[in-house]
This record gives structure tokens, sequence and C-alpha cells, in this order.
């Protein structure tokens, strides 16, 4: 993903070039000041500006996404980044320990497949339901379990409402858990086709080789 220490490397490699590309025209050419300094600056823009466009399309290339893509994804992610943060703020008014172990699994769930995705985003495609739908019901939920359980003094009506959510959480973690296995579903599948050509290799080299103690 695209950070400060990207825009930082591209100013580090177009800068100088910039200022060496001014020095030789000034040289070569004996051009004044102001033309040296504004042929070195455009220089310097054109080279920051190409340097990232080609590291642009080499980042679509490697991911198999289009730049509209891509950015579409991005910004996703970063939605979905502040709902974890509001999620993970949740921890400080639960006060039970089998919501404390719930929210420790949700917040798992939720970071897992969102890093998952951070790291792959064309994976984004398989978990659109989860940034989508189950990620903001998680969140409201937990943002609502916390503000009764914050509550001194509990009526039945509250006792009731914790109770429901406290279950809704418990099946949304189910549903955090299907969506986990969606993502990772082709590299199971491909672990799945690994282990059976090993097998049959192994198979294989067991019938064919008259040296293997196992045949005796």
């Amino acid at each position: 993903m695209r950070n400060a220490s990207f825009i930082l490397w591209r100013a580090l490699v177009a800068i100088p070039i910039a200022a060496g590309g001014g020095i030789f025209v000034s040289n070569q050419w004996g051009f004044s000041p102001l033309i040296t300094g504004i042929a070195s600056l455009t220089l310097g823009i054109l080279l920051f500006y190409s340097l990232g466009r080609i590291a642009d399309a080499r980042l679509y290339k490697k991911y198999g996404l289009a730049r509209k893509e891509y950015y579409f994804i991005l910004d996703n992610l970063k939605d979905a980044r502040e709902k974890l943060s509001r999620l993970q703020k949740g921890f400080i008014k639960v006060r039970s320990i089998s919501s404390f172990k719930q929210m420790i699994e949700l917040n798992r769930l939720v970071r897992r497949i969102f890093s998952i995705v951070k790291k792959e985003p064309k994976r984004f495609y398989e978990a659109e339901a989860f940034f989508y739908s189950h990620l903001d019901s998680v969140v409201e939920l937990s943002e609502k379990h916390a503000h009764l359980n914050g509550h001194k003094i509990k009526n039945e009506s509250v006792k009731q409402s914790l109770l429901e959510t406290q279950e809704t959480l418990d099946d949304l973690t189910k549903t955090l858990e299907e969506d986990l296995h969606k993502v990772l579903a082709k590299d199971i599948e491909h672990l799945s086709f690994e282990l059976d050509v090993a097998k049959h290799s192994l198979t294989k080299q067991n019938l064919i080789d008259p040296n293997d103690k196992r045949r005796l």
C-alpha cells in the first residue's frame, strides 16, 4: 500500500537528478539562473510524477487490479480501519469475562480479514459482505452493548437488551468466521491440491522404490 516513505523515495530520486540537469544545462548552454531554475523545477516535477505513474502501473499489475478498482478498495479499507478503531474502544467498558472473550474473538476475526485484504487487495471481492454489512453490524452492536454495560443500574429491560445483544454478537462471530473462510477459500483449496500431489508422489515412490523398507 502507498505510504509517506514512497513519496519521500520519489523526491530523493527526482531532486538530485533535477538539480544535476539544471547544472548541466547552465554549463552547456550558459542559461541564466532563472531559466536554469525553471528547467530544474520542471524536470523534477516530471520525474516525480513519472516515477509515481510507473510505480502505480507495476502495483496495479502486481495486484491484478485496474487503477479505479485499486483506489476503490483503498477507500473501503480506510473506512474499515476507522470502524476497527471504534470496535477496539469497546474493551474499555467490558465488565464480564464472557463479554471480554467475545470482544477478543470479534476483534481477532475482524483484524484477520482486514489484514488479509490489505495485503492482497483483490481478495476484497471475496469479502464484500464483510465490508458492506457485517463489519457495520459488529461495530454498532458492540457499541450498543458497551453503552448498556456502562449503566450502573440495570433493570430487567436493560438486562434483556444486553442478553439479546450478546446473543446477536455470538451469531455475528459465526458470520465473521464464514467471511474469513471465504477469504481463505483459495488458499485452502490450493493447500488441499498440494497435499494430494504430495500424497500421490509418496505413494508412487513407495510402489517403485525397491529399497523402501515400508514395503517389507
